[in-house]
Formats: structure tokens, C-alpha cells, sequence
């Protein structure tokens, strides 16, 4: 059965990227005692699903950080593959959970983002866990979340560096 988890970041107002898309609010210096997470979760996923948007932010960055994980970009128009472990996507999520669940007994996946197909997943119940790392920073308008958790548990709520509070939900 495949396994979903939303580990996402947002500002203190629920925005996951500024009014421009950008990123460059999060911190920029790695959380070497991994605090939030980070390298637990990369440990317990196979794959990796994100948007569009996403995936063209993270290959301007530079070099793909991800090559050990087989990566699921869902796009409607074709995009430029910067490494073999990318597939891209589309159509439902629904359909595509359920392929994958027909190819692979025991997968977990990384939900990366944005925000419309996290929303997408969410209104189709696709979400088993939702890691929020909520930053102490505000940036007033941008990308919202729009995630609601009416069909998840709050599980844990922790204070990590920085101001950084990170919030772990389970689904019902």
C-alpha cells in the first residue's frame, strides 16, 4: 500500500512561498541535528511527488538533489528531465495512487509540494501524514497552504531551532 506524507514548510501565516512563488524566506543554513526531520524522512521514503512550479524552482537551483529517489512531477505540459529517476505525470492523483499501489506493494512517498496538488491530494483523501514546519516568519500574502485537517489527528507538536515549530498530523 502506498503511503503518503506532506513534509512541507510554511510561514507563521500559512503561506508556503511568497506572492512570487520564491522561496528564499526558509532558512538557507542546514539543521546539522536535523531537528525538523529532514534527513528522518528522506530515510523512510522511496519517491518523491510534486507540481510543476516545484520542480522548476528546485532544478534552478542547481545540481538534482534527489537521485536516489524515483521523483513523480505532475505537469500538463512537458517539461525539461534533468535526471533519469524523474517521471512526469498526468491526470488524476487518484488514478496514479492506484497505479502505484497495482506496481508496488510498500512505498512511501514524499508529497513535496505545491500547493495545488497537495490540495488536490487532500480533497481526494490521498494524505496518510502531514508534517508542517511552521517558520517564525511572516510574509503577509504569497502561496497559502490551504490545507485543511479535518480528517487528520494531531499527533505531536514540537519546538525545534529558531522559533521553528513543527506539527505532525496523522489521518484518521
Amino acid at each position: 500500500m502506498i503511503t503518503v506524507i506532506l513534509y512541507i514548510a510554511t510561514s507563521a501565516d500559512g503561506f508556503i512561498a511568497d506572492e512570487h512563488g520564491n522561496v528564499d524566506w526558509l532558512p538557507s543554513t542546514p539543521d546539522e541535528a536535523d531537528t525538523v526531520g529532514f534527513k528522518v524522512l528522506l530515510s523512510r521514503i522511496s519517491g518523491i511527488v510534486m507540481g510543476k512550479n516545484s520542480y522548476e524552482q528546485i532544478i534552478s537551483f542547481g545540481q538534482w538533489a534527489w537521485p536516489d529517489k524515483t521523483t513523480y512531477v505532475f505537469s500538463e505540459i512537458p517539461l525539461v528531465k534533468v535526471h533519469e529517476s524523474i517521471h512526469f505525470v498526468h491526470g488524476d492523483p487518484a488514478a496514479f495512487i492506484q497505479q502505484l499501489n497495482a506496481q508496488h506493494s510498500n512505498a512511501t512517498l514524499w508529497l513535496l509540494g505545491g500547493a495545488q496538488l497537495t490540495k488536490s491530494f487532500a480533497q481526494l483523501k490521498l494524505i496518510d501524514e502531514c508534517i508542517i514546519t511552521i517558520m517564525p516568519t511572516k510574509l503577509g500574502k504569497g502561496i497559502a497552504l490551504e490545507l485543511f485537517y479535518d480528517d487528520f489527528t494531531l499527533i505531536e507538536e514540537k519546538p525545534c531551532i529558531d522559533g521553528i515549530i513543527q506539527k505532525i498530523y496523522h489521518k484518521q
